[in-house]
């Protein structure tokens, strides 16, 4: 089964003096990318799902696509949620649990927005939506020492499992940096799964532990993320 999954940041106009304006992704392309997927056929998994046809105990349905979005912005729920429930789909919003209610501060140099809060939280998931781990304080794991990348690891999974309520198997590795130590590190702190950057598809052996993801500009169309969807069918 191929399953492409596809990684957002922040749904909204791009602000002049942004230093990362890739992590924007416009309200109107958004929409019109999901109604899009929508009419391909695409349906919206979560990583439970997917977990569970990777261990042989579930199955998914026809073209399974995962949306996700990274650090948990404000601008999730108030912009990228309403469009996503307009189109029937959920998504996975990885959140730093040391920083909620907070803002983006791992990003000294760019403009600042708020992150959800406990509250913001737990309206969205009695919504339908799923939330995950990007550790407690948006570490870089590959530079941190071991004991303090564990930590990080572990703790975020216990803050966000006694806010959700329910386990949390999956981690995004900030600004997608991880490697094998960092891997079997995420693994000791009790995840099943972990989510970098890459321009590929996933597959039934691809490693679970560094699942490819698509990343989604306002500098992408609607056509040039088809097209990746197709032609990357064929690429290992």
């Amino acid at each position: 089964m191929i399953v492409p999954i596809l990684v957002f940041h922040k749904i909204g106009p791009v602000p002049p003096d942004s230093h990362f304006p890739r992590n924007y992704v416009r309200a109107e392309q958004f929409d019109a990318l999901l109604g899009s997927l929508r009419r391909a056929g695409y349906h919206g998994i979560s990583f439970d799902q997917y977990l569970a046809h990777r261990r042989g105990t579930g199955t998914l349905p026809r073209k399974p696509i995962l949306l996700t979005f990274d650090d948990g912005y404000q601008s999730n729920g108030d912009v990228a949620v309403p469009i996503l429930e307009k189109h029937g789909y959920t998504a996975t919003i990885f959140v730093v649990p040391g920083r909620l209610g907070a803002s983006n501060e791992w990003d000294a140099e760019e403009f600042q927005e708020q992150l959800l809060s406990v509250e913001g939280i737990r309206d969205l998931q009695a919504r339908g939506f799923h939330f995950a781990s990007h550790t407690m304080t948006h570490v870089r794991l590959t530079t941190a020492t071991p004991e303090v990348a564990l930590r990080e690891l572990r703790d975020s999974r216990e803050a966000l499992e006694a806010l959700l309520g329910k386990p949390v198997r999956t981690i995004c590795y900030p600004w997608a940096q991880h490697d094998a130590t960092v891997q079997q590190l995420a693994r000791e702190a009790g995840y099943e799964c972990g989510v970098g950057i890459r321009r590929r598809l996933n597959r039934d052996d691809t490693n679970v532990m560094a699942l490819h993801r698509i990343p989604v500009t306002y500098l992408d169309t609607v056509w040039r993320i088809r097209w990746d969807l197709f032609r990357l069918r064929f690429r290992h």
